[in-house]
């Protein structure tokens, strides 16, 4: 079985790897002309890794990433909330929990596709599909046949609108910036990652191992609203009398290598396919970061995936409707539960940051 990919992100190299596992053809087409460092981390929960190693892959990563064990909330000026034993998480549910960088994950994945499997500077503009097959169109020029076809070229999708239909990205209500810092967070715990809480914004890091640091914050501003002055100077102005690592972690980030991103997600959608298209990761059900679980959830997708279409191989659109059916109460669980977290995060009041804060300590 043929499998077409648009999108070489986390979910669609996953993917690649789950479907090559079980016996099929995977070809991931990525419109980015090369594989781009982005200077971001992420955690990789426990269900991410169950995934990871259900599709092979894991003992590499595990390898490179950082192990986690302890996540700490603090207030703005570092006064600790909550905290959750990771290492006591690990041994309850089997998995442990890691910190990675983004682009670290991105090549590993890439690397375990095999030879062939990615190609690069493809960006689909249009697809026809018939009873046997998927024909995709490129801006190049090409056409790729298959069997199937996956959208995995995550929140603005080209796949999405035209299985789905259009569907405008919700705004969270902030801006978030993610940056790398070549340094390590010495005044915190080994393996610990912390999320800070303020008035309207948020702060955390994360150890990436090799040096390296991890670091977010975020502010709540309008849909599209310019910031004024550089971002070194709009972040010291918001950020300078936090928590003590935040701010070191911040002005020890290359100003040109800090990415500012407006946070979006998408109601659940009640249709992610139709005949033998489907999504798969944020083109399917794009989250707010509050949970941590973006990727993860692609991670998990790509394992279902796999797992349908070995299970139903003579009858692959049917199969692909029990991956969606398999995934869509989960998804759309970790979809409504993050945005209500930063909601919740996210507030300004000082009544509201105080019950916010009140309701964080006692769990």
């Amino acid at each position: 079985m043929r499998v077409l990919i648009v999108g070489g992100g986390i979910g669609g190299l996953a993917a690649a790897i789950a479907l090559r596992r079980a016996g099929m053809q995977p070809i991931v087409f990525e419109r980015a002309p090369e594989l781009r460092e982005v200077g971001a981390g992420l955690t990789l929960w426990p269900n991410a890794i169950k995934a990871l190693r259900k599709i092979g892959c894991a003992e590499s990563i595990e390898k490179t990433a950082t192990r986690l064990v302890r996540s700490e909330s603090r207030t703005w000026n570092g006064k600790l909330l909550a905290e959750l034993d990771l290492a006591a998480l690990a041994a309850r549910v089997g998995a442990p929990t890691f910190g990675i960088h983004r682009a670290d994950l991105q090549h590993l994945l890439a690397d375990a596709t095999g030879p062939g499997v990615l190609r690069l500077g493809m960006t689909c503009t249009a697809f026809t599909q018939g009873p046997h097959g998927v024909t995709i169109r490129f801006a190049n020029g090409e056409q790729e046949k298959g069997d199937l076809l996956v959208g995995a070229d995550g929140l603005r999708s080209s796949v999405r609108p035209l299985v789905v239909g259009s569907q405008k990205p919700r705004y969270a209500g902030y801006t978030a910036w993610r940056g790398v810092a070549d340094v390590e967070a010495t005044d915190v715990p080994d393996g610990t990652a912390v999320v800070a809480a303020g008035r309207g914004s948020q702060a955390g890091f994360l150890p990436l191992g090799h040096g390296r640091t991890y670091w977010f914050a975020t502010v709540n501003v309008g849909e599209n609203e310019m910031l004024m002055g550089s971002t070194r100077a709009v972040l010291a102005r918001r950020f300078a009398d936090w928590y003590a690592p935040i701010p070191a972690l911040i002005s020890a980030t290359d100003e040109t290598a800090i990415v500012r991103t407006d946070i979006y997600d998408r109601k659940p959608a009640t249709a992610w396919g139709v005949g033998r298209v489907t999504l798969l990761g944020d083109a399917a059900h794009p989250t707010t970061p509050n949970l941590g679980q973006g990727a993860c959830q692609a991670l998990e997708d790509a394992a279902v995936l796999a797992r349908c279409l070995a299970e139903r191989p003579a009858d692959p659109a049917t199969a692909l409707r029990d991956y969606e059916a398999a995934r869509m109460p989960r998804t759309a669980d970790v979809v409504n539960r993050s945005w209500e977290i930063g909601r919740w995060l996210a507030v300004e009041s000082r009544v509201a940051n105080f019950v916010r804060d009140w309701g964080m300590r006692l769990g």
